[in-house]
């Protein structure tokens, strides 16, 4: 019976997190409607150069990523990188950190751009 209700909780948690994981359409849905809410982009300048989601503010995700968030207020955080790896890694850290509301895109810009989604 424990072993049943251990799957059941992990089940549950994993539902959770899936809920902060957005596929673009639904990632920019959401950032629209969400009042004060900041869009993180953690890839390094020279992608970034490449092109971003408007309003994204940059924070590369490496080592010291936790340091630098003290610049960063406490409001919905929508954060994506090149793939959703990066990302991901940062969104735990934000969560870590106190940050309540955070949102990851799937599959990262790759997917935002593969879904014709504008970028500048």
């Amino acid at each position: 019976m424990k072993k049943y209700f251990l799957f059941l909780l992990l089940i549950a948690c994993g539902e959770k997190k899936s809920d902060a994981v957005l596929a673009a359409q639904d990632f920019d849905a959401k950032y629209k409607a969400t009042e004060n809410a900041i869009i993180l982009d953690v890839r390094t300048p020279e992608e970034v150069a490449g092109g971003k989601i408007a309003q994204a503010e940059n924070i590369v995700w490496d080592d010291s990523f936790a340091d630098k968030l003290s610049t960063l207020e406490h409001k919905p955080i929508f954060v994506y990188c090149g793939s959703g790896i990066r990302s991901a890694k940062a969104a735990a850290v934000l969560r870590e950190k106190g940050y309540a509301d955070v949102y990851e895109l799937d599959g990262g810009i790759k997917a935002w751009k593969a879904e014709g989604m504008p970028i500048e």
